[in-house]
């Protein structure tokens, strides 16, 4: 390809259609401290241009695609850490519903009073445990029906609330990370059919 030259002097002049390249600053120094050049075509030196170019691309796309799949197993990482324990929490669900079940009723004993105190402790401890585990309460009461996490089981008739609107609940319905762990179980407000069909 290229010619090399042993100490050009500095008055040659350099061939036409020609370009100069030198391996570090201004030139290359030999073992005896002599100056050496690197004459190459200008054909050659677009060539490597080029080439240099494709490879800086290259190698920019390669890091991209790396970068793109660090992230892509990290969060396939998450996703598993996150879903491994999903059928321990919905099984946990029922202790949760039972504790606040406990917590629900009005005692006017003094030790059941105290007992209760505990029975609260150890419910709000299991609640932010599973919290931290990605747990989240689903909304009903008060909230537009949704049947993706929703469950009816009864109309009710409820001037209060526009027809489609959540108006009790029995049982709370929970998700983990976006997904519907537990739909609610609901009453709805809404004219029963029976009275629709007399109506007609």
């Amino acid at each position: 390809m290229g010619q090399r030259k042993r100490n050009k002097p500095a008055n040659e002049p350099a061939a036409e259609n020609t370009i100069t390249i030198d391996d570090g600053e201004d030139t290359i120094v030999g073992e005896r401290g002599q100056e050496e050049e690197i004459t190459i075509s200008l054909p050659e030196y677009e060539d490597l241009k080029t080439e240099i170019e494709e490879l800086k691309d290259n190698m920019l796309r390669a890091a991209a695609d790396y970068d793109n799949f660090r992230k892509r197993m990290e969060k396939e990482r998450e996703n598993i850490i996150c879903y491994a324990n999903e059928q321990l929490i919905l099984d946990l669900l029922p202790v949760l519903d039972n504790l606040e079940r406990a917590l629900a009723g009005e005692h006017t004993d003094t030790e059941i009073q105290s007992i209760l105190e505990g029975v609260k402790m150890i419910s709000g401890h299991l609640h932010e445990v599973l919290t931290k585990c990605g747990l989240e309460t689903l909304r009903s009461a008060g909230h537009p029906f949704d049947p993706n996490i929703h469950e009816a089981v009864g109309v009710v008739e409820d001037s209060d609330h526009e027809e489609g609107t959540v108006v009790a609940e029995f049982q709370k319905g929970y998700k983990l990370r976006g997904k519907v762990l537990r739909p609610s179980i609901v009453h709805v407000s809404g004219t029963k059919s029976g009275e629709t069909e007399e109506e007609e």
